[in-house]
């Protein structure tokens, strides 16, 4: 009896340390999560951008459309005990386009509304532009673009980050952590003769640890 109750108080130390240090652990395996999202987003809107370069070449810099250093977007996480937050922003532009002499700084930002632009010429100038069938145009008149970036651009990297969120994600990551950590093989790995309440808590990071992220 004395040797059982021995290994029976071992026993529930280690299991409460498993316990409480999965709990404790949460931060931890949230902000593991957040940063293979982040990588997962990135990726994804990248791919999709490759595919269809006319709805999001607003969020690349000119001709890098698909490409990590062409990145017009970022995303930020933000990560709790319970709960992890994204937030995605634009960055300005600073390559200039095929047809311009300055960069288009806002590009991102401006072609994702769709808001109006409305171009003046500089101190009683003129405005020079190419129509659709190449032919130049001066004009000293105010030109006014009401579909900055060509039709289907506007809304589009919102419309592809509410798929990657809504769709995607879970399909693919969400459904690979539910499957790796429905079974804590480093609990029973833990089960031993100096099993105590560190071990277990030791265990518990351990099975919390993605290593090599999730495919």
């Amino acid at each position: 009896m004395t040797e059982f109750n021995k290994t029976m108080n071992q026993a529930l130390g280690y299991s409460e340390g498993f316990v409480n240090g999965a709990v404790q652990n949460q931060q931890y395996l949230n902000e593991q999560i957040a940063e293979i999202i982040k990588e997962q987003f990135y990726e994804y809107v990248d791919s999709v951008a490759r595919l269809e370069p006319d709805r999001f070449h607003h969020v690349y810099e000119w001709g890098q459309v698909g490409t990590d250093a062409g990145r017009l977007f970022r995303i930020e996480a933000f990560s709790g005990q319970q709960s992890i937050r994204f937030v995605t922003d634009f960055l300005q532009s600073t390559s200039t386009s095929p047809t311009a002499t300055e960069p288009f700084v806002e590009k991102a930002s401006v072609m994702e509304e769709g808001s109006l632009i409305t171009l003046t010429p500089r101190d009683g100038g003129v405005l020079a532009f190419q129509t659709e069938e190449g032919d130049t145009v001066f004009t000293p008149n105010d030109i006014t673009i009401e579909q900055p970036g060509g039709p289907g651009v506007r809304g589009a990297f919102a419309a592809v980050t509410k798929e990657f969120f809504e769709n995607y994600l879970n399909s693919t990551l969400v459904r690979d952590l539910k499957l790796r950590l429905s079974t804590p093989v480093p609990f029973e790995q833990g089960w031993s003769k100096n099993m105590n309440y560190s071990t277990g808590q030791r265990r518990s990071r351990q099975w919390l640890t993605i290593d090599g992220g999730i495919s």
